[in-house]
């Protein structure tokens, strides 16, 4: 199939400049047969109408929506024009929108440094994204035409709404819809602006001079009787007057009385050479054809004769791409072809998608393989492509239409097919049915042969590790993609995804060593920005981005704050012009730097940075994270006496890991986090969760520090001492700095609440350990009542940068109250409407700015104050300046 052989070169699959010959097929303009005729009427119409927002060619197969937009679009002296043929994959918002992307990129519409230019389409689109690509087309620097073809395609009401969203607002962008169909958007209001060009059927039928031309073009001229008696047989339907005009005999022109299908098959089909015809039928099967899959589907077929014949015979045949030729027939007649070819030997009509799916997966164009290999019924192959090079589009656009095909395997008889059963697995994952997953993976585990089956072997474990990153199972990500990794480098041969399926593993495998705070940092390698049309990185770059956030936060649970928050801030920056920011992906770097905001007491840009964490949430599921953030959370309130909003985020902190243990680089964090909440504890409140205790999370300083802080807090000074005994003079390394700064300041509030006055030397030592890394947070929650004279005495004395960071903080004067922290968080898209509420723009301004209906908007801002806990956009602004997400 798709693999070489033991000792084959590798170059034999890696074919990187073929990959993308098909896309780039699709995005340009199809060239047309030098017989097309000129339509000088219909292509002033077309031009006329780009100056609207929406051109909608609408008409049935064969009325010539292609050929007309095509040649006005080779002639064109206005704006750019971009092109797009959409197939029925696009009927997916990530996967329509990603296509659009490129078809803009391929029609060098996109200037270097443009947004469009870095913007990369997971596997879901989320409004977020979709907001960030409608604000890019709107700084397009020139109008831009984008023409879609076979837009019938993309009919699902979700993609439609995406499309109104685009249509909405005058844009330098112009739709022009090629459709069989009337789309799904909602025309009547731009009907209403004038803002609809409108081309039928009525439009596009040929008239009397065009039949005339066309037939003195085919050295067949007619009179005019003859041209009338042509639009009386055919109503004007292009495809109609073509085979009219070309009809050589009486016989055919009868057959101009049946229905179209029958007239184009007679017409097109029966009149071939056998051997030509059969090269019809089996080439029908892919929506575009070159020469070497021509020769691949009909093997001996002289498919370099026919395909440049076929094209330039008649105008049912038309030419795309670049490099090799692609070659698309008219939609009408591959539907005939197909037909026919079902209904005359559906055996052969599987054996040739059996071709089509080897010859994709050989090329690089793996989601086209596993379409043939399900079109063919062959399950084993749609198993063997899924695991040599499709599954890696359930990291991209095309999930879902991964997922659809995957639907179609029948599953109860698959039997002892270890490459079925990750298809099972795979699919279920997809679907959040992680047992199922975890299932189908243990069962390929008991029936593959690694030697046998690399790809598999490698597939599994990294399936294995995706399903451990969604329940929260961090070690349970280490060790699998660590297995995944082994499995990579012991393959015995390539195969296709091979070097993606490497850099997953890299990935996957440094994010959780970073998680269990072993081993060496994470993967830094960066891919680009914005990889060509139709190819995969090494690596997806959002699973690589997750691994540098997960290090970031490692960083900071180690005590590396300057380290960390550096870390974390490049994940951020390199996130945001692809519209990653709001990820789950990336939500452990907003941890990051909301854990070193509150670690230095920068509590507008902690809250700020909480906000954030709080709203990345696209993208599935990844609970470690999630609990981090809650775990930040719920230290933050109870620093600022909140007791119920600190308890709620503890509580959600443990559901969101359930049964699952916490992640080592947490522990310290969540004995910090439940013993802050616990200091708050009145007894009149359930029993917090028992996870420290049940799984004996934090390291013994960190225990006997808390500790101390609640022996303190009891008056029991004494307790307080010895459980920090010796803690504040422990070498470097071995306990971190964070540790030692509270042992001394506990050591000098015990001794201050004893009425000693030694507290000046454990204060300095606290001081001079804290200085670089500016950690304030310790003196305002550690130091009691008592010590507070000394410390601002001590901190008076100084002239670093952690002094005068703590001397802002003990200055009594017009401290504002610190806000209470959110409950439920707000999304990221009300963040950004409530962001720009001081700006006084009207529902409807806020509407056009982001793209959504007014409905749209009051409907975010009734969610915004109910979560704000107010009821007017005035106090909404001051409570989010308190919050610190309004400037």
């Amino acid at each position: 199939m798709a693999s070489v052989k033991p000792r084959a070169e590798r170059t034999a699959v890696a074919r990187g400049a073929d990959a993308s010959e098909m896309l780039c097929a699709r995005t340009s303009v199809p060239e047309l047969p030098a017989t097309t005729v000129a339509r000088p009427s219909v292509e002033t119409l077309v031009a006329s109408a780009v100056t609207r927002r929406l051109t909608l060619v609408s008409a049935g197969p064969g009325w010539g929506k292609t050929t007309a937009v095509a040649r006005w679009a080779r002639s064109a002296t206005g704006p750019r024009v971009a092109w797009l043929t959409l197939e029925p994959f696009d009927d997916k918002p990530a996967a329509f929108w990603a296509d659009v992307l490129s078809a803009l990129r391929a029609a060098g519409a996109v200037p270097p440094g443009h947004p469009l230019e870095t913007l990369v389409v997971p596997p879901r689109l989320s409004p977020a994204l979709l907001r960030r690509v409608l604000a890019a087309v709107e700084q397009l620097p020139e109008p831009v035409v984008l023409v879609l073809d076979d837009f019938h395609h993309a009919a699902r009401p979700d993609v439609a709404a995406t499309v109104d969203d685009l249509l909405r607002y005058p844009l330098p962008l112009h739709l022009v819809l090629l459709t069989r169909v009337d789309p799904l958007v909602r025309l009547q209001r731009l009907r209403a602006q004038g803002e609809v060009a409108e081309v039928g059927a009525a439009d596009l039928a040929f008239d009397a001079p065009a039949v005339t031309t066309l037939a003195a073009v085919h050295g067949k001229p007619l009179s005019a009787s003859g041209a009338g008696r042509v639009l009386d047989e055919t109503g004007g339907w292009a495809v109609g007057v073509r085979l009219r005009v070309e009809a050589d005999d009486a016989a055919s022109r009868a057959r101009a009385d049946r229905s179209a299908a029958e007239f184009l098959l007679a017409e097109v089909l029966d009149g071939q050479e056998p051997a030509t015809r059969s090269f019809l039928l089996r080439t029908s099967v892919t929506s575009a054809v070159c020469p070497d899959l021509a020769s691949a589907l009909d093997p001996g077929a002289p498919a370099e004769r026919l395909l440049p014949g076929l094209a330039a015979a008649d105008g049912f045949v038309m030419t795309a791409g670049q490099g090799r030729t692609w070659y698309r027939y008219h939609p009408l007649l591959r539907e005939m072809l197909l037909s026919q070819f079902r209904l005359e030997d559906p055996s052969r009509l599987r054996d040739a998608h059996r071709a089509a799916a080897r010859w994709f997966a050989r090329d690089g164009e793996a989601l086209r393989a596993l379409e043939h290999a399900a079109a063919a019924e062959d399950w084993p192959l749609v198993g063997e492509v899924f695991v040599e090079g499709a599954a890696v589009q359930l990291a991209g656009p095309h999930r879902e239409t991964v997922a659809d095909t995957l639907r179609r395997v029948p599953y109860a008889t698959i039997g002892v097919d270890a490459r079925l059963h990750l298809c099972a697995g795979a699919l279920a994952y997809v679907d959040e049915r992680f047992d199922a997953a975890r299932h189908h993976v243990e069962t390929a585990r008991e029936l593959l042969d690694p030697v046998e089956e690399p790809a598999a072997a490698v597939l599994l474990g990294l399936l294995d590790a995706s399903v451990a990153r969604s329940t929260g199972d961090v070690r349970g990500i280490a060790t699998a993609a660590g297995a995944a990794l082994a499995a990579a480098d012991a393959a015995p041969y390539p195969f296709p995804a091979l070097d993606t399926y490497r850099g997953l593993a890299q990935a996957h495998r440094a994010a959780g060593l970073a998680w269990c705070s072993v081993g060496p940092d994470p993967v830094t390698v960066s891919f680009p920005l914005a990889p060509p049309p139709g190819r995969e990185g090494r690596a997806p770059q959002l699973f690589v981005l997750g691994a540098r956030a997960a290090a970031a936060l490692r960083a900071v649970a180690e005590g590396r704050l300057d380290e960390g928050e550096r870390l974390a801030l490049a994940v951020v920056t390199e996130a945001e012009p692809r519209g990653w920011d709001g990820y789950a992906h990336v939500r452990p770097a907003h941890a990051a730097r909301a854990w070193v905001q509150y670690l230095r007491a920068s509590e507008e840009a902690l809250d700020r940075e909480l906000a954030h964490a709080l709203a990345a949430d696209s993208g599935g599921r990844e609970p470690a994270s999630e609990a981090a953030v809650r775990l930040l959370q719920a230290l933050v309130a109870a620093d600022r006496g909140h007791a119920g909003a600190a308890r709620h985020a503890l509580v959600a902190a443990d559901r969101a890991l359930g049964p699952v243990a916490a992640p080592p680089v947490l522990a310290d964090l969540w004995v910090r986090a439940t013993a802050a909440v616990r200091l708050l504890d009145d007894g009149t409140q359930p029993a917090l969760p028992v996870r420290v205790r049940r799984e004996g999370l934090g390291a013994a300083a960190v225990v006997a520090v808390c500790g101390a802080r609640e022996l303190l807090t009891t008056g029991r000074t004494g307790a307080a001492l010895r459980a920090v005994a010796g803690l504040a003079d422990v070498e470097e390394g071995d306990v971190s700095t964070l540790v030692r700064v509270e042992a001394a300041l506990v050591e000098a509030s015990a001794l201050a609440r004893a009425g000693t006055r030694r507290v000046e030397v454990p204060l300095a030592r606290a001081l001079d350990l804290a200085a670089t890394e500016r950690l304030v947070r310790p003196f305002l929650t550690v130091v009691v009542r008592e010590l507070r004279p000394a410390l601002a005495r001590a901190v008076a004395g100084r002239d670093d940068a952690l002094a005068v960071l703590l001397r802002a903080h003990l200055d009594p004067a017009d401290r504002a109250p610190e806000p209470t922290p959110l409950v439920e968080p707000l999304t990221e898209r009300e963040l950004a409407i409530l962001a720009v509420l001081p700006s006084m723009a009207s529902n409807v301004e806020i509407a056009e700015d982001f793209f959504v209906s007014v409905n749209t908007v009051k409907a975010h801002l009734k969610s915004v104050y109910r979560k704000l806990g107010v009821s007017s956009r005035r106090d909404a602004v001051r409570r989010g300046r308190e919050l610190g997400v309004v400037p």
